[in-house]
């Protein structure tokens, strides 16, 4: 992976575009036992910010895998564009916070009043809290590896929104 796929990598997770990364020229490459593994790992030591792209090795000279892609594609455009009943949604997540709520503010507890799923393509969250300033964003990742865990987004870029909640 250069630095230019890394920049790529950076401005499609900036646009909230999903992502598959394929590897080509696959047949040239010798290989052992830990050959795949040493890749992806150089791969994903590239790209730490978009952990959640598959990544598939293929030779576009044999056709090794190559319909393979098209399995994938379909796969994650299903997470990108899937949307979670706003029911269910508030069910997990409250569990979610109820063993590590976010941290206080102010001497306050910043409770979380509602959370809703405001569009598909990236899936994206939205959070209603005392105070939306006051989420780290060690706790906006951690909502986000939780969502993507409960509700099967491991292959998609999600994002989290967090906005004060309405007064009554």
């Amino acid at each position: 992976m250069t630095e230019q796929d890394a920049k790529i990598a950076g401005l499609t997770l900036e646009r909230g575009v999903a992502c598959i990364v394929v590897v080509n020229k696959w047949d040239i490459i010798k290989k052992d036992n830990a050959t795949v593994g040493k890749y992806v790992k150089d791969i994903k030591d590239a790209i730490k910010f978009m952990d959640y792209a598959p990544i598939i090795f293929v030779s576009a000279l044999t056709g090794q895998r190559v319909t393979k892609i098209f399995d994938i594609i379909e796969s994650v455009l299903n997470q990108y564009t899937k949307r979670v009943i706003t029911a269910e949604l508030n069910s997990v997540v409250r569990k979610i916070l109820e063993s590590n709520p976010p941290p206080r503010h102010q001497h306050r507890a910043n409770t979380v009043s509602y959370i809703t799923q405001a569009s598909v393509a990236p899936p994206t969250f939205v959070f209603f809290v005392r105070e939306p300033k006051a989420i780290h964003f060690s706790y906006r990742r951690f909502l986000a590896n939780q969502i993507r865990e409960a509700f099967g987004f491991d292959q998609t870029p999600i994002r989290i929104i967090f906005r004060n909640k309405t007064q009554p």
